[in-house]
């Protein structure tokens, strides 16, 4: 693995504070990288009974071969554990952008892994080649903004860091890990951090991986650039307050991004995206005459204490529909519910939960846990603001038949396999409402589907001819991305501004993997069966019942969809998915079919041992095994 990699992984044990080197190539070879390493690793460190809290489950930071080099887009750190936020707790993941990733190869290291648990706080600190920990007891107790600055003023402003705010050190299930350049990674990880006592991992270097074909990826760079461009499909509320001025800017990336720069009307201007942007809207509780402020500093107060957007866009939602149907009072809960929609609250709202004080102490324990402490009414309404993964999927299926099979089998949000499908079809939208500022017409969307998805009936969303094959192109391409570090918002290029048919490169990875690694890039689609059959066998060893579980919440099938959204038909009309439901006994047949595109057998969902063997991971069968359940032979 002479390109691409820096050919070593740290582990560092926090209970004895050894740190030993691992090989890259022992993974890199069969799991290429990022999410795909760490989930083999994951498997290999974590036993299936661990508990999150425990001293053995590890925290495995990972970057992708494509990472630290000139590729576009190429900034992802991928992180996976076993996560509290799940219910049950289970393995999880989530990834960095910005600039983390690249400065962990620059440092001179793959990834990174941590186990065990320190007895008083420290931090990691890793500089070229070098590790060390560091005593943490000054910056414990701190939120992320404090611990920034602190690091900066002993290791220098050019350093990025890791960390966690007072919401990781009392373990609030769903706090989440913050880095430099305010980039989050999901998954209750930043609790896993605090209970570890490991309150932060600061990082500098200035070294670089080898590229194979450093003039073959300086031409692919260029191609990329042009075909990279693409209406800018966001568009945030309140445009008359608030203003784009200026891109994303992660590590060496010039491609379309719904990152950027923002500013408002008070003249404040601070990096956001979509869901980061969006976390607390004070307008939709009817708050219309509250300061632009409220809304727009809404994301950056969760990660200073490192909560989960994600986490507390449900639980706001959640309590003002509790509160409005007079199921959860202000005495009950302690919190001014009747303020909703303002700072005052919201604020109040992030300090209960990251202290763990009074009803936030309860909501610490993430939203689907709250059913144990409330009345059976309120319980009713959680489905509709996460579930036990900790995502919200109230239309997850009825309005694009696919996605009913992309969050059956994720261990948590499924939103960046949704965004394949979505943000081609906001571009859709965007040029169905005005021709001139899109080119994704029906006639691109039927070609998107078949050269990307396999058939042209892929594009037509509410049916479920096509989707299965759809939702496991998906599925490759996602974990590929993951694994190879390529950002989710700008990967893949799917759809183009500047190609004459507006087609996008489904073969554009391919290319750039051999010119960085010189591995063939034909053999990508191997690495994507290994590493999606690798988390299914851990998903499975830990408790996941097959084929009982593949399945997106129940309310999918029984509540019709009560969001209005447009998609194509299969002449290109816009039709309404208002009212859609999943049908049961479709979704079982697309999920057979499903099923067989992976190489399993039709009714269970379990791999046949032959697509083991032919994928060189046979030894997943131990999983399986020991989860009571017999791989078929046929």
């Amino acid at each position: 693995m002479a390109f691409g990699y820096m050919g070593k992984i740290v582990e560092v044990d926090l209970n004895t504070g050894k740190i030993e080197f691992i090989p890259t190539v022992k993974y890199a070879d069969r799991f290429l990288g990022g999410r795909g390493i760490a989930s083999r690793i994951y498997w290999e460190k974590v036993k299936p009974e661990t508990g999150a809290f425990d001293a053995g489950n590890a925290l495995i930071f990972m970057t992708g071969p494509l990472v630290a080099t000139s590729v576009q887009g190429a900034a992802r750190l991928s992180v996976v554990g076993k996560s509290p936020m799940a219910y049950p707790q289970g393995y999880c993941y989530g990834d960095f952008g910005g600039f983390v990733g690249a400065e962990l190869k620059r440092a001179g290291f793959d990834g990174l892994i941590v186990s065990g648990k320190s007895l008083k706080p420290v931090y990691l600190w890793i500089h070229d080649g070098q590790v060390e920990l560091k005593p943490a007891e000054p910056i414990w107790g701190r939120n992320v903004f404090d611990v920034e600055a602190a690091l900066k003023k002993d290791h220098g402003e050019n350093i990025k860091y890791i960390t966690t705010g007072t919401a990781g050190e009392n373990r609030v299930r769903t706090a989440v890990l913050v880095a430099s350049h305010h980039s989050t990674a999901t998954g209750g990880f930043g609790a896993i951090l605090g209970d570890k006592k490991l309150k932060a991992i600061a990082i500098k270097g200035d070294q670089r991986p080898r590229v194979a074909d450093p003039a073959k990826l300086k031409e692919l760079n260029k191609y990329t650039v042009h075909i990279g461009k693409r209406y800018q499909i966001h568009r945030f509320p309140r445009q008359d307050l608030i203003q784009r001025v200026g891109n994303g800017r992660c590590y060496q990336c010039g491609l379309e991004c719904i990152r950027g720069l923002y500013r408002i009307s008070t003249g404040r201007q601070d990096y956001r995206m979509c869901q980061s942007m969006a976390v607390y809207s004070p307008w939709t509780y009817g708050n219309e005459d509250e300061p632009i402020d409220t809304f727009f500093d809404g994301s950056t107060m969760c990660d200073d204490y490192s909560l989960c957007t994600i986490d507390i866009s449900g639980i706001v939602g959640w309590l003002h529909s509790c509160y409005n149907k007079g199921y959860l009072t202000e005495q009950e809960t302690g919190l001014p519910l009747s303020t909703i929609g303002t700072r005052d609250f919201f604020d109040k709202l992030l300090r209960s939960i990251s202290n763990r004080s009074g009803f936030g102490d309860i909501l610490a324990e993430g939203l689907y846990r709250v059913r144990e402490h409330v009345s059976e009414d309120s319980v009713k309404l959680i489905p509709y603001f996460t579930a036990p993964i900790g995502i919200g999927a109230a239309d997850t299926g009825r309005r694009n038949r696919a996605h009913a099979i992309l969050a059956a089998f994720e261990p948590r949000a499924s939103r960046p396999l949704q965004h394949e499908i979505d943000w081609l079809m906001w571009r859709w939208r965007a040029n169905q409402a005005t021709p001139d500022l899109s080119k994704v017409t029906s006639e691109v969307v039927l070609s998107v589907a078949e050269t990307f998805w396999g058939s042209a009936e892929a594009a037509e969303l509410s049916t479920y001819e096509g989707k299965a094959n759809a939702a496991k192109q998906t599925q490759n391409r996602v974990y590929l991305k993951d694994s190879l570090g390529l950002c989710d918002f700008a990967w893949p290029i799917m759809d183009s501004m500047n190609t004459p048919d507006h087609i996008g490169d489904p073969n554009l990875e391919a290319q750039i993997l051999q010119a960085v690694t010189g591995v063939d890039g034909k053999q990508l689609e191997l690495f994507a069966e290994r590493i999606f059959n690798q988390q299914r066998a851990i998903m499975v060893s830990e408790g996941r019942q097959v084929p009982e579980d593949d399945r997106p919440p129940q309310h999918n099938f029984t509540v019709p969809s009560e969001t209005e959204s447009f998609v194509p038909d299969q002449n290109g009309k816009p039709i309404s998915t208002l009212g859609n439901m999943l049908n049961e006994q479709k979704f079982r047949e697309m999920m057979g079919e499903y099923y067989q595109l992976r190489g399993w057998e039709q009714t269970s969902g379990l791999p046949y041992r032959q697509t083991l063997v032919d994928l060189g991971i046979e030894d997943l069968t131990v999983s399986f095994e020991a989860a009571g359940y017999q791989l078929p032979t046929g």
